[in-house]
């Protein structure tokens, strides 16, 4: 704990100093890093009274020594924005690193890393898109292992373009690999990589709207397969293939509707009686009724691998909404609304043993943020939210509430 304060206290008087020499540069100095380069720090505090979202019908006193599962976290982060245009082309880098800490369970306390770089490249006037590549570590979220520690690892590279061949039409591409890996060996089933590949074809009104056909394949392979209680192998390595419409219709200035919705088929190597073919769809209709208030309302089917449990997919069905109200100047209020209804396949039973998961489960979140800008750069925001989950496990479900307090700063911010 004293190591932890330490090096808190360290960071904190590094990041003083360093505003403070950036504060003293002019001229040139004051241009790169207001402008080229924007350094940036926030620290957060959250309040909740099951931090870790401990189940009901678990024993938190014989896991975690105590039935007061109320704690509160504090996260320090400090990073840098880099924006570069030469001539056409847009550079993008994105950097930060945090440390979490909790007051109570703080055998949780971790650190955080994420990076993410990306080339808006340009050829010609009707050629143009995007190559780069994420990465990102931390813990994993306590609703999908209950009070466990999961450092887990995921990197993304990709490329895409969009060829505008003709005024009102035009092609896409896209090529994304993923690579998910954990440092719990316990839950190392999960580890797996994910190739994807994407083509559509666009009508591109000239309102703006878009109307096309997209063709999605994914392949799917699980790098470290175990052998379950059962006797049998976690890894279900898959092959994913989707044909969707896809609709962007800006119906007025203040309403727009998209939609992507068609047909997928997933067949697993080992669990054939675990693939799926059918519909999925998400929808959302945006609306500003007026210049303040801006609202959007969402609703899906869709066929998941989620990335932290297992190997096999859910079928994910629920709504969303959300409503932004631009107060004041300074002051904005967001609230947030999301149902979601996850029914995993027939192997779920086996290959979630550690999840905690059941066949279905039922997650509820809701969440009322306010926010205010005093000064350029500067944002404190405060935070309510809640968090529920009902599931068929035998470990029961949860409801956690809380609230977070943050103060926000980046250099350079208009």
């Amino acid at each position: 704990m004293l190591f932890h304060k330490q090096s808190i206290l360290k960071l904190s008087v590094a990041a003083v100093l360093t505003v403070a020499q950036l504060s003293l540069y002019s001229g040139v100095h004051a241009a790169v890093i207001g402008k080229l380069i924007r350094p940036y720090m926030s620290y957060s505090m959250t309040v909740d009274d099951n931090i870790l979202r401990i189940r009901d019908q678990m024993d938190s006193e014989a896991l975690l020594g105590t039935n007061d599962l109320f704690d509160i976290s504090h996260r320090f982060l400090g990073g840098a924005i880099v924006n570069k245009q030469i001539s056409r082309q847009q550079l993008h880098f994105n950097g930060n690193w945090s440390h979490n800490r909790y007051e109570r369970f703080s055998q949780i306390n971790n650190n955080a890393y994420d990076l993410q770089g990306n080339w808006n490249w340009f050829l010609g006037n009707r050629l143009e898109g995007n190559m780069g590549a994420n990465f990102n570590k931390g813990q994993a979220p306590f609703l999908f292992q209950p009070g466990l520690i999961n450092i887990r690892t995921q990197h993304t590279e990709y490329f895409n373009f969009n060829w505008r061949y003709h005024p009102s039409w035009r092609l896409r591409g896209d090529y994304t690999h993923f690579d998910f890996k954990t440092d719990n060996p316990v839950l190392q089933f999960q580890n797996r990589r994910e190739d994807r590949f994407e083509t559509g074809w666009d009508y591109v009104a000239s309102s703006g709207s878009t109307f096309g056909l997209q063709y999605r394949h994914i392949r799917g392979e699980f790098t470290s397969p175990i052998h379950t209680v059962a006797g049998i192998f976690s890894e279900n390595n898959y092959n994913q293939n989707e044909i969707k419409g896809r609709v962007d219709w800006k119906i007025s200035g203040k309403s727009q509707i998209k939609l992507l919705g068609g047909w997928v088929e997933r067949k697993n190597e080992t669990f054939s009686a675990s693939d799926f073919n059918g519909f999925n769809v998400r929808l959302s209709y945006l609306w500003k009724p007026t210049s303040k208030i801006y609202i959007t309302l969402s609703g899906w089917r869709e066929t998941i691998a989620i990335q932290t449990l297992t190997a096999n997919f859910s079928l994910n069905t629920g709504g969303s909404s959300s409503a932004s109200w631009q107060v004041t100047h300074k002051t904005k209020l967001n609230g947030n609304f999301s149902y979601n209804t996850q029914h995993f396949d027939s192997f779920a039973g086996v290959t979630n043993q550690f999840s905690g998961f059941g066949n279905k489960n039922q997650i509820t979140k809701a969440s009322l943020e306010l926010t205010y800008t005093p000064l350029y750069g500067t944002e404190i925001s405060a935070t309510a939210f809640l968090t529920s989950l009902s599931t068929s496990s035998a470990r029961g479900g949860f409801d956690a509430h809380g609230a977070t307090l943050s103060l926000r700063y980046i250099l350079g911010r208009q």
